[in-house]
């Protein structure tokens, strides 16, 4: 991350139009790197090919 985490979090809040506390903007600004490195280890991931899942049929009961 180049930029400061503080201003990331601040612009982030303004485009989501959510009011912070100078207080709030620096305890998410710690949180900010651990989230780009989850972010990046989930991308780095190969999930490789997914098939839909199956649909649940419960079983059918017989009449008595």
């Amino acid at each position: 991350m180049d930029e400061d985490p503080r201003d990331a979090v601040r612009a982030l809040a303004e485009l989501a139009g959510v009011p912070m506390t100078r207080e709030r903007i620096a305890a998410l600004a710690l949180a900010l790197p651990l989230l780009e490195a989850t972010l990046l280890a989930l991308a780095a991931v190969e999930y490789g090919e997914v098939e839909p899942a199956c649909r649940f049929r419960p079983p059918q009961e017989t009449p008595r």
